[in-house]
């Protein structure tokens, strides 16, 4: 009778151990979805914007800039349109609906794919692409009760897109991203409390790269991670989707390998998704591209470029059209990083089609991802919110 009793005992502990254990490793995401992001003007239609800055200012969930085709695809020759609107929503919703500031304030300049990162002094806005090529411009956009103010900052050391940023304290990070000389190595800083001092050139990364994810922990050691993304050289086809997972030292301005992304059992390549830092302890990432088209794509594009043949050319370009049109979207899985224990995990899936290229935004509600493009040339006005448990 004891030793059943034992036996019993010992089972009930050892299922509660692995119900705990599986509750922790899903974390029981919650998600909702937040009033989309409203027309530019009225009797407009919003179609979502790819690459726009976003963040938040005190309870201010502030959305600026980004791109998207408005008349037809870009295969078919459709124009990449840049944009300036502003749009700002207080949290928590409750209801209220967007603002937009078309009329009354707007960026400096029609402007995708740059870096953004949320301080106390407001959203820090870096560099991108414009309809004239790469930008170093940057600027703080703040929220004072319901008006909006843009102060200029010094531009960035070189015209900058596609690169991570984050924040700690009131000091921004921007790592990577394009130049015009190619994909970037470097890392630089900017406090805002000490805006004249300028941008700071921290170490290089140990390799370059475009499109990944960075957050920032603040635990005994202040640590920059960065996520994923993708390398290109020059004289390359396609690009390499990188699986890896660096961090960097804020106080010994040093970089290591961390280890590589992976669902807890397969390894995991992924550029231009979304994500951030939770609760201290774990690096979030939301989606991204896989490569497996994107590659192909790239490679169609290479060789389209050296043919000299117009009917192999016209063949390659009618397949290039069909790999576009036929894409099945981005990765919906969600993976969270364990920073303390090295491992990673399959925390659940986005609740429809994935969003790329846009900016994840922590707040005290829960993580927010605005706009974006779901399959190329596509976005979506969609603004999701993210609370884990």
């Amino acid at each position: 009778m004891v030793r059943n009793l034992r036996i019993y005992i010992l089972s009930m502990l050892a299922l509660a151990v692995s119900l705990t254990f599986n509750h922790c490793s899903r974390m029981n995401i919650e998600w909702s979805e937040l009033p989309p992001l409203p027309p530019p003007a009225p009797g407009s239609i919003q179609p979502g914007v790819a690459g726009p800055f976003a963040g938040i200012h005190g309870k201010t969930l502030i959305v600026a800039g980004g791109a998207n085709f408005q008349d037809t695809m870009p295969w078919h020759g459709g124009k990449k349109y840049y944009h300036n609107d502003i749009y700002t929503l207080h949290l928590p919703v409750n209801g209220g609906p967007w603002k937009s500031f078309r009329g009354e304030i707007s960026l400096p300049a029609p402007v995708a794919y740059g870096a953004s990162a949320s301080t106390e002094a407001g959203l820090v806005c870096m560099g991108g692409e414009t309809e004239q090529g790469l930008t170093d411009e940057a600027y703080i956009i703040s929220a004072a009760g319901e008006r909006l103010i843009i102060t200029p900052l010094p531009p960035l050391p070189v015209p900058l897109s596609n690169a991570a940023s984050t924040s700690v304290g009131p000091t921004v990070f921007v790592a990577g991203g394009l130049t015009s000389d190619g994909s970037s190595q470097a890392l630089y800083c900017l406090n805002t409390e000490e805006i004249a001092a300028g941008w700071k050139k921290l170490a290089d990364m140990p390799l370059p790269l475009i499109n990944s994810v960075m957050g920032a922990s603040d635990g005994k050691e202040q640590k920059l991670w960065l996520m994923g993304g993708r390398t290109r050289g020059e004289d390359d086809d396609i690009s390499v989707i990188r699986s890896e997972i660096i961090s960097y030292s804020v106080d010994d301005d040093r970089w290591q390998w961390e280890g590589e992304l992976n669902d807890g059992k397969d390894t995991l390549r992924l550029a231009a998704g979304t994500g951030t830092a939770l609760n201290g302890r774990y690096m979030v990432l939301f989606g991204g591209n896989d490569g497996e088209v994107f590659n192909r794509v790239e490679k169609m594009l290479s060789e389209m470029g050296r043919e000299t043949d117009t009917a192999v050319l016209a063949k390659k370009r009618r397949e290039y059209i069909s790999l576009q049109e036929s894409h099945p979207g981005f990765s919906r899985q969600v993976i969270l990083y364990d920073i303390e224990t090295g491992e990673s995990l399959n925390a659940g899936e986005i609740p429809g089609p994935a969003q790329v290229t846009t900016t994840a935004v922590s707040t005290p509600f829960g993580i927010i991802i605005p706009s974006g493009e779901i399959r190329p040339g596509v976005r979506t006005d969609i603004i999701r919110m993210a609370t884990f448990r």
